[in-house]
């Protein structure tokens, strides 16, 4: 066999060596979230083996080798799994030990007996069906089966996405990193599935190869998705902490009477407004409800009840009320916008420019010609 290193294997060899080098480092730099990391762990090895599998595959000049290494090719159907259960562990409190029943890595199992029996047959009883398109169909079922096994946990993966996003927003102020850090995932992720999609339909459609997009495209953004998770990795090692509560089953709140409301509104605007704990940029429901020595179930009935609101978009827009007070002072003269947007309690200019918007209706820089003229 020759190596011709081109650029699709020096892609393939930078992303076996980052994937290798993540599985090994990761748990020396962190051991927050070690459940989740098992995971991310186990995707990168597996990463890590079919891609030397695929390079091998690439520019194998012998049968013996693709037979011999093709049973590789089933991994294809855990990475939906894996991820999907990766996104619980990571991002939600009480799911550290999440797993999936068997039957969810069955595909797997029965694409890995279609190819160890096709090693079976003899070199040359092999070639010659390969040839003939025996097999044909056998790869057609199995590469529709993968794209829409990995689609479903996408999916899956995305609703429980939007539902963390509910729930960040009920018991935090901030937008944690790990919520984009996940966006991107699952943004980078579902362009792979949905490009892989459109290259099935193209050639087995309307018989059209695409040249860049087809099935060794899935292939080679494996690394790309392993560099993401080693620069999110090494540059944010706080995005394996464990993000979100589930509320318990059952009695989710207590009730309040009427003296109970009022006298834990009087509460709450003394600490907003008097004490101004919204400028700490880290506030959450949780430390919230202890200083008012009530529980978060409490809190967060008055302000989705009484307030009409929720403790992300309750706290924010004291923070921008703030915000306006220093530009009316003319602050933003003297200061960046960014710097008095943490002064006030932001933690980062997506999540000022977001909240800036929802309770105003407008930019902070339209706001301030707004305020010139």
């Amino acid at each position: 066999m020759v190596w011709n290193f081109s650029v699709t294997d020096v892609l393939l060899l930078l992303g076996i060596g980052q994937g290798f080098f993540l599985s090994i480092t990761l748990p020396i730099l962190t051991n927050k979230n070690s459940a989740a990391n098992q995971i991310l762990i186990l995707q990168l090895l597996l990463s890590g083996f079919i891609l030397l599998a695929r390079m091998a595959l690439h520019d194998a000049e012998e049968l013996w080798i693709v037979q011999r290494l093709a049973p590789l090719e089933s991994i294809i159907f855990i990475f939906g799994p894996l991820g999907y259960i990766y996104l619980k562990r990571l991002l939600q409190k009480g799911q550290k030990r999440f797993k999936l029943p068997w039957f969810h890595y069955l595909p797997a199992l029965l694409y890995l007996v279609y190819l160890l029996y096709l090693g079976t047959y003899s070199n040359e009883e092999f070639g010659q069906k390969l040839i003939q398109g025996y097999f044909s169909d056998g790869f057609f079922i199995a590469e529709l089966a993968a794209i829409l096994f990995n689609l479903y946990y996408w999916f899956l993966g995305i609703l429980f996405f939007l539902k963390i996003i509910k729930k960040e927003k009920e018991q935090y102020s901030f937008e944690q990193s790990a919520i984009f850090f996940v966006r991107v995932l699952l943004v980078t992720s579902g362009v792979v599935l949905f490009a892989w999609t459109a290259s099935f339909i193209s050639v087995h459609i309307f018989n059209v190869f695409l040249p860049v997009i087809n099935y060794n495209f899935v292939w080679i953004t494996i690394p790309i998705l392993i560099y993401i998770v080693g620069f999110f990795a090494l540059k944010q090692p706080e995005i394996v902490r464990v993000m979100v509560t589930e509320k318990p089953k059952g009695r989710v709140r207590e009730l309040l009477n009427e003296q109970g409301i009022t006298l834990l509104k009087q509460k709450l605007t003394k600490l907003m407004k008097d004490e101004k704990v919204y400028l700490n940029n880290e506030l959450s429901l949780v430390n919230l409800s202890k200083q008012l020595n009530t529980s978060t179930n409490n809190l967060s009935w008055l302000l989705n009840t009484v307030y009409n609101s929720n403790f992300y978009d309750f706290v924010n827009e004291y923070r921008i009320k703030a915000f306006v007070s220093k530009l009316e002072q003319e602050e933003h003269k003297m200061k960046t916008l960014f710097s008095l947007s943490m002064e006030v309690g932001f933690n980062s200019k997506s999540t000022f420019n977001k909240a800036f918007k929802s309770v105003l209706n407008e930019t902070p820089s339209s706001y301030i010609k707004k305020l010139a003229g």
